[in-house]
């Protein structure tokens, strides 16, 4: 895997993946931010890490979901380096006749054994935090 940043101006970088991919981040002041802080995209990362394992194995599974919501909410040290300590997603999914265990199945699989971003910060000592519900349709 290769990447390459560059300095746009002030704090934002823009960064570009081998595959030709951006995103910009922006680790200025919060109500100026073109894009998010480094940090920030840690946690996104790692949310779209788990929703893609959970999608894929209800898929796999045949869990008859219809959509997938994850919110989360970080805690991080007071004094600098302002590392993730404690990390809460709540996942919520949609659809008729889902089996609970099937959800937390999924759920225990990308925590445990799939999402990547979210092993490596649980080996750097994150505590993770998962609830969920399974909710209808709207």
């Amino acid at each position: 895997m290769k990447a390459h940043l560059v300095h746009v101006e002030g704090m934002r970088f823009r960064a570009k993946t081998d595959d030709g991919h951006e995103i910009l981040f922006d680790g200025g002041e919060a109500e100026s931010r073109g894009g998010p802080s480094p940090v920030q995209a840690t946690l996104l990362a790692t949310m779209a890490c788990t929703a893609s394992d959970v999608v894929s194995i209800l898929r796999k599974e045949r869990v008859p979901f219809r959509a997938l919501d994850i919110e989360a909410e970080a805690e991080r040290a007071k004094d600098v380096p302002r590392v993730f300590t404690k990390i809460h997603f709540h996942y919520r999914v949609r659809g008729d006749h889902i089996p609970e265990a099937a959800v937390k199945r999924a759920i225990d699989l990308s925590s445990e054994k799939y999402c990547t971003v979210g092993i490596m910060l649980r080996r750097a000592g994150v505590e993770f935090v998962n609830t969920h519900e399974i909710l209808p349709m709207e």
